[in-house]
């Protein structure tokens, strides 16, 4: 197993009692060593974590009953740390570990994912859930492209079109869709649209069609100057 590469995820985190019980005694049997009772862990832990900020010691008492505990929550950086005062063998069992917590987080990462997008290329998400994710005025932002004319095509029954060019990332909804409106908005992000839309560069370019569209005066002058010193984008 390399270790020439260590970079965790941060969200990971457990208590150091938790650890000692399910990681590093386990690992010490599996070794040869003698477990470690947690108040000889916990002096290790300190020792370890001396020069971080806000840790929290907390007293657990054990499922049985019995005397209270010291506990530490952990981050993973934290673990390794305290891991590694381990021999070689209990190191190893540490840094397998976290790399199969890792793992599994990942999976659920990516189920969240596909599922998401799964759910956008099958039902799509509609404007206003866009604007509302991503904190902007769906009503304005949508009379600002309306006078800018690069995104939509508004028609003269009042039935709003995708620019033929962006059609790739919209759903289209059809006459005969039951979720189509005759005088609405009858299109919805696909998942490559969601994402192409949702980079900040897209979102950068919401914002400045906002101001010159419908901004004061004084907007779109800071507006001029800041496109000045950084550089025009190109238009949606």
């Amino acid at each position: 197993m390399s270790t020439s590469i260590i970079n965790f995820d941060q969200n990971i985190t457990m208590t150091s009692l938790d650890f000692l019980n399910s990681v590093i005694n386990p690992a010490r049997e599996e070794a040869g060593e003698k477990p470690l009772r947690n108040n000889d862990f916990i002096g290790r832990v300190k020792d370890e974590l001396n020069g971080y900020e806000n840790f929290v010691i907390e007293l657990v008492t054990p499922a049985g009953g019995g005397r209270a505990m010291e506990s530490i929550n952990l981050n993973a950086d934290q673990l390794l740390l305290v891991g590694m005062r381990e021999s070689k063998a209990v190191r190893l069992k540490v840094l397998e570990y976290i790399r199969k917590i890792e793992a599994v987080k990942q999976r659920l990462e990516d189920d969240k994912k596909r599922v998401a997008v799964q759910s956008a290329n099958r039902r799509g998400v509609t404007w206003g859930d866009f604007c509302k994710a991503h904190d902007l005025p769906a009503q304005r932002l949508l009379q600002a492209l309306k006078k800018s004319r690069g995104l939509f095509r508004f028609r003269p029954d009042g039935r709003v079109e995708v620019n033929p060019r962006y059609r790739d990332y919209f759903i289209i909804l059809k006459p005969t869709d039951r979720r189509f409106s005759p005088t609405g908005i009858n299109f919805r992000f696909n998942a490559k649209g969601q994402e192409y839309f949702s980079n900040d560069e897209a979102l950068d370019k919401f914002h400045i069609a906002l101001v010159e569209q419908l901004g004061s005066d004084y907007q779109k002058q800071q507006l001029l100057l800041s496109r000045a010193r950084a550089g025009k984008p190109d238009e949606l």
